[in-house]
This record gives structure tokens, C-alpha cells and sequence, in this order.
């Protein structure tokens, strides 16, 4: 029964297939996304009375609180794609680029945080967050097939590799040679006496064809 190769890593765990990396990518280009959609909204609401007794309210986007993080939101969201789309050193530059502009973002956000922050506020901080993971996981390696200890052996190879490995090939080689025997007309269990009683029936002969001496040449 053979068995079905499998790609796994130098540690012998299922390698990670691409995907991953398209699903980690996906992930920080939709929290890019929701950190977008939250700079647009207020972050700050303040209200106020004026001298006429006039309640007053004021507020302020996150465009107007932090105004890079819209261009450094965009800067993640498009390199994500780039890092997903391109390969070799192109792509692992943009998710590196990814990576850093989500930092980047992040710390915009945390660093305008106001007194008083709405609920957009922390939306938009989650995005940036969750950015930075995906981006992360976006940059870990996908071991190749092919590598040292980055295929497992097959059922048939851990049987020949195992204890009884040896053990299980010289009774197929019997097994083999019996069947030969049985396909050639003969008894497996018989062919040792067979061989041995022919060999004793030549010498029987040759005995007796020495025993026998012409009278006539004496």
C-alpha cells in the first residue's frame, strides 16, 4: 500500500500553503480599510454654551486629528495587494513596506488619541492593530517542497526504514521463490529432500559402476 507525499517543514508540520499568505494579506487590507472609513469620521465631539446661551458642538475627523494616517492606511493597503499579487523579492519588499506602514499608522492613531475619543476612535485604532498582524503573518517564510525534511515518507518507505523492515523483505523474497517453484510444477517443501536424495541416488550409481569390473580384464 503506498502512501501519499506530503509537504511539511524542517519540523515535520504541514507546510503552509500560499493561501495563508493571501488570507493574512486580505486580512490587513480590510482592517486598512476600516481604519479608512474611520478617518473620515468624528473622532473628537465637544459641546459647549456660548454668551447667548447657545449650545454649541463641535467635532473633529480623524482626517483632521491625525491627517497622515489616511495617506499611511492607503500606503498598507495597496502594498498588502502588491505583496499578494507579485513574487520573490518584489512581493517580500511590499509586505515589508506593509508592515511598516502599518506601524506606522498605528502609532498615529495611539498618539492622537484624544481626551475624549468616540467609539470611531477606537475603530480606528483596532484597524490599525489588526493591520499590523495581518502584515506580520503576511511575512512568514512558506517552506518549499523539496527541502531537507520537506517531503514525509511515504507508508512504503516507513515500512522498509522500520525495525521489521528487513524482516518483512526476506519473507516476500520467500514468498516470491515459492511461487516460482509452485509455477514450475514443483513442491516448495519438498524440493530440499528431492535435491538431497538425488544427490545420494549419483552417488549410488557411481558406486555401483565402479563395483562393476570386467572379468575379462583381469
Amino acid at each position: 500500500m503506498s502512501g501519499t507525499a506530503v509537504t511539511t517543514d524542517g519540523r515535520g508540520r504541514p507546510a503552509r500553503h500560499p493561501r495563508s499568505r493571501a488570507r493574512a494579506s486580505g486580512l490587513a487590507l480590510l482592517a486598512a480599510s476600516t481604519g479608512l472609513v474611520s478617518a473620515t469620521q468624528p473622532w473628537v465631539v465637544r459641546q459647549g454654551v456660548d454668551a447667548a446661551g447657545v449650545i454649541t458642538r463641535e467635532s473633529w475627523t480623524g482626517r483632521e486629528v491625525a491627517a497622515p494616517v489616511v495617506a499611511v492606511l492607503l500606503v498598507v493597503a495597496v502594498a498588502a495587494l502588491a505583496g499578494v499579487a507579485w513574487r520573490g523579492r518584489p512581493g517580500l519588499g511590499a509586505r515589508v513596506l506593509a508592515l511598516v506602514a502599518a506601524a506606522a499608522a498605528l502609532g498615529l492613531v495611539a498618539g492622537a488619541r484624544p481626551a475624549d475619543p468616540t467609539a470611531w476612535w477606537w475603530v480606528g485604532l483596532g484597524g490599525a492593530a489588526v493591520a499590523v498582524l495581518g502584515t506580520l503573518l503576511a511575512l512568514r517564510p512558506v517552506p518549499r517542497a523539496g527541502r531537507a525534511g520537506g517531503t514525509a515518507p511515504t507508508a512504503g518507505a516507513r515500512a522498509a526504514s522500520g525495525p521489521g523492515g528487513e524482516a518483512h523483505e526476506q519473507a516476500r523474497r520467500s514468498d516470491e521463490a515459492s511461487w516460482a517453484a509452485l509455477s514450475r510444477g514443483e513442491d516448495p517443501t519438498l524440493a530440499p529432500a528431492r535435491s538431497e536424495e538425488g544427490a545420494a541416488g549419483t552417488m549410488s550409481d557411481e558406486g555401483a559402476d565402479a563395483s562393476r569390473v570386467d572379468p575379462s580384464s583381469r
